[in-house]
């Protein structure tokens, strides 16, 4: 069974907010994936291949010396496709550990859709979408399904309408962008055990997430100079003073551009 598995750090279990001590982060993102690579051994039969893309900030977080045999890495930034990175439509099945909310829209922790410094808000097609969806719809583009998503409670409650048969883990309940109540380390692990054996004997009932072409992505940045910096990029539509637009047939260049726009905001910062 070949599998790919995005791991961000927010929706991990035992972290609250961006400012805890950078090997506490590298512990604790190798700790939950080592527990997802267990649990998806144990369902699995035959030969196991793991593709992981080390998706928080600049991709640098795993301890590779812990990690068994059989998984690859992709690691660094920039990259073109930055957390589904290496996807193509030879995988069976995707994971995605560690996941959080999207921008402004729920409590959540460290609530935020791929640069807290640059994006408040996106919508693809008129629906407010977050990380979750815009990911798993790149990796509906090449007919793979998301069968296992984890994060806090918010998580949940936001994407759950969007992925009716995937298997979600809750690590944790937010309390605010920077504050959470975790549940027993122990309950996490074996939720995870459960919930990876089900995803992988539900795997083909679980469709890939695919939404009609096509598709016109609008992003509202923070502030009127991130949004006409964005503008420039050739295709993209300033909407008004904060918002700029972007649209295609083929999700991959929405994915691109959206990449591109939160890469040129963050350049466009003052000193």
């Amino acid at each position: 069974m070949k599998i790919y598995i995005s791991i961000d750090m927010e929706g991990l279990w035992g972290l609250s907010s961006w400012s805890e001590d950078k090997q506490d982060i590298k512990r604790a993102i190798t700790r939950e994936l080592k527990v997802v690579l267990g649990a998806l051994e144990k369902s699995t039969r035959g030969k196991l291949n793991v593709l992981v893309a080390d998706s928080h900030s600049y991709g640098e977080n795993l301890i590779m010396e812990e990690l068994p045999d059989y998984v690859e890495v992709i690691r660094g930034y920039p990259r073109k496709f930055y957390m589904m990175h290496g996807l193509d439509e030879t995988f069976d099945a995707c994971m995605f550990i560690g996941y959080h909310t999207p921008c402004g829209l729920t409590p959540g922790q460290m609530d935020h859709t791929y640069s807290s410094s640059s994006i408040f808000k996106i919508e693809i097609n008129g629906r407010s979408v977050g990380e979750s969806e815009i990911n798993a719809l790149l990796a509906g583009h090449f007919n793979v399904p998301v069968i296992l998503i984890s994060g806090d409670n918010q998580l949940f409650n936001f994407s759950k309408k969007n992925f009716p048969k995937t298997q979600f883990v809750i690590t944790k309940y937010a309390i605010s962008k920077f504050a959470a109540r975790m549940r027993p380390w122990k309950e996490v692990v074996e939720e995870y055990k459960i919930k990876v054996r089900k995803a992988v004997e539900n795997i083909e009932k679980i469709s890939p997430i695919k939404w009609e072409p096509p598709y016109t992505v609008e992003i509202e940045l923070l502030d009127t100079s991130k949004a006409y910096t964005a503008s420039i990029i050739p295709g993209a539509a300033l909407v008004d003073g904060r918002k700029v637009s972007f649209s295609s047939s083929d999700f991959k260049d929405i994915y691109r551009f959206i990449m591109s726009t939160s890469l040129i905001a963050w350049a466009a910062r003052k000193s």
